[in-house]
């Protein structure tokens, strides 16, 4: 049989580990202080029927060893020489120094004494040691015979020497046996063995067991249970002989004290009330259980929603974006060093007007608050979408609240701002435009020619004759010479000024192209960042909230497990 007060005590513990570690649904934190105090308040009473031993007397005439056998139940020795009666009709009530005496023990009466030990396993056990009926006579017997009252289990203790005396069965005809548990113990039964075959000691035996079951028949106990043992081959001896039943009778005196136990238990009505207790975990358990699948079948369905989610938010990013970044890229990645010349300057006067005549430019702060508040506005619309889902699986409103704040903790918060600088930096730190070689080397081509040709115009027919019939380095210098000469006059001036509206116009080509390849990066730029956007959307929003939802659908499996288990208790 199990031990039912640690099986309660245990249960009551879980009940408290319980209330203190799980997240309840349906139970007010006034409900869970009441069952918390009432749980305290059952193991308060526990702890009073701890102090309830087991009492077993030991009755026997002198020399049946009643001592041997009190310290073969106890395993150890507890009962010795050394304990002496201070009279002949005193008990000796052997005791663990953590078990008290009962309350209701007769204080007059019958003189005892008690002694303390420390063998655990008779700890809600006392044994008494009654004395020798033999020496009993007149008062003193009828004091003993109350004493007897007190007991759970008395045990008769008897030997092959001794069986047979007439005064063990007058004395136990003089006992109430309504009130008691008898138990007849045959103890020293090793002396029918001592220098004989095996079989002819049984045979003696069981003509001797024959006999003592005769004479109980004729004192009124019909088939007594009868025990046939050594106490000192028990104590001393790890091997015990086939015919000696002490093992059996120590778990039936073991068994009496469960069976007090739970007689106690169900008197103090402990285990209705401890069921009541456990009628309280049923609504929750049901919701937990409701909660669980929910949380399932949201997980899934996440899931299979996150590539229509990421769709979603792209599009909503993708005009976000184009109002907010655009502009300030195209300002941030511009380069006038990829300008040569009159494009150059262009360009340079272009961004000194866009800057309202500031020489120093703008600093670029990507709008990452906008970007986070667009992101909130699409995680409030998911969190949304789960609370009406779980509000229709019929979850208590007051477990919404603590989703929003799972699903909505501030440190994600300020990780997703941080994380959304990062995605920044990272970006614009690829982003700068490469070199271009081959277009500044056209730009380059392009004016050299033109500052050639006009040379070429200015120097004349003979000067070009010149060069081309005497080429060397006099005719060179000829030709720069007079095209130097020609360039003050009059046609001079006016080669000059359509030499400039020439560069004009392809500086402004070339500023053209250059505004190009501005966008065309830009562009790149912008499809990187909506990318990376969505995949942090995805990640970090989606997937965390799947994360998270996990994690609590774990949590809750545990809440549902350790109640499941409390409730599948057996009753006492």
């Amino acid at each position: 049989m199990k031990d039912t007060v640690r099986q309660l005590r245990d249960d009551l513990f879980h009940i408290q580990n319980i209330l203190k570690d799980c997240s309840f649904l349906t139970l007010s934190g006034e409900e869970k202080e009441t069952i918390l105090a009432n749980s305290q308040n059952l193991l308060e009473k526990l702890d009073l029927l701890k102090q309830s031993s087991l009492m077993v007397g030991l009755l026997g005439g002198t020399g049946v060893g009643k001592s041997s056998l009190m310290n073969a139940l106890a395993g150890s020795v507890i009962s010795s020489t050394s304990h002496r009666r201070p009279h002949t009709d005193s008990v000796l009530i052997y005791r663990h120094s953590e078990s008290p005496l009962p309350s209701s023990l007769p204080i007059s009466g019958v003189s005892w004494q008690e002694f303390t030990h420390e063998a655990d396993s008779i700890q809600q056990i006392l044994l008494c040691d009654l004395p020798d009926f033999d020496s009993l006579m007149g008062e003193h017997r009828e004091h003993v015979i109350h004493f007897l009252e007190y007991l759970d289990v008395l045990v008769w203790v008897t030997s092959p020497e001794k069986y047979g005396d007439g005064r063990f069965y007058e004395f136990l005809r003089f006992v109430p046996r309504a009130k008691q548990n008898f138990y007849f113990v045959l103890n020293k039964t090793d002396i029918l063995f001592e220098g004989k075959p095996y079989d002819v000691g049984s045979k003696e035996l069981e003509k001797l067991i024959a006999r003592l079951q005769e004479y109980l028949g004729e004192s009124g106990l019909a088939d007594p249970p009868v025990y046939t043992l050594s106490a000192s081959e028990a104590l001393n001896s790890g091997n015990l002989a086939h015919w000696n039943q002490f093992p059996a009778f120590r778990q039936q005196i073991f068994q009496q004290r469960d069976i007090k136990e739970v007689q106690s238990i169900k008197a103090a009505n402990l285990d209705s009330e401890l069921n009541k207790l456990l009628s309280s975990f049923d609504e929750e358990l049901a919701s937990l259980e409701v909660l669980h699948k929910t949380i399932e079948k949201t997980v899934v369905q996440l899931e299979s929603e996150r590539s229509e989610w990421t769709e979603v938010v792209q599009e909503s990013m993708a005009l976000l974006i184009e109002r907010e970044l655009r502009p300030a890229l195209i300002s941030k990645m511009e380069d006038t060093s990829l300008l040569v010349g009159p494009g150059c300057a262009i360009g340079e006067w272009c961004k000194l007007v866009k800057n309202r005549g500031k020489i120093e430019e703008p600093v670029f702060e990507p709008p990452t608050e906008k970007i986070s508040a667009a992101f909130k506005r699409q995680s409030d619309r998911l969190k949304n979408r789960l609370a009406g889902q779980f509000l229709r699986s019929g979850i208590p409103s007051s477990f919404i609240n603590r989703l929003e704040d799972i699903l909505d903790e501030k440190s994600d918060v300020e990780d997703m701002d941080e994380k959304l600088k990062n995605v920044f930096q990272i970006s614009l730190t690829s982003s700068k435009i490469s070199s271009h070689l081959p277009f500044r080397g056209l730009q380059y081509a392009t004016y050299s020619l033109l500052f050639f040709l006009l040379f070429f115009a200015l120097a004349g027919e003979g000067a070009r004759q010149n060069l081309l019939d005497h080429p060397g380095g006099g005719s060179i210098l000829n030709f720069l010479v007079t095209a130097f000469y020609a360039l003050f006059s009059p046609a001079g001036l006016a080669a000059l000024g359509s030499y400039a509206l020439i560069n004009l116009f392809f500086g402004y080509r070339f500023y053209a192209r250059y505004k190009k390849l501005l966008e065309k990066r830009t562009d790149k730029l912008l499809d990187s960042l909506k990318k990376e956007l969505a995949a942090f959307w995805e990640e970090e929003i989606v997937g965390r909230a799947i994360n998270k939802l996990t994690k609590l659908d774990e949590e809750v499996e545990a809440d549902v497990s350790a109640i499941s288990k409390l409730k599948e208790r057996q009753t006492i």
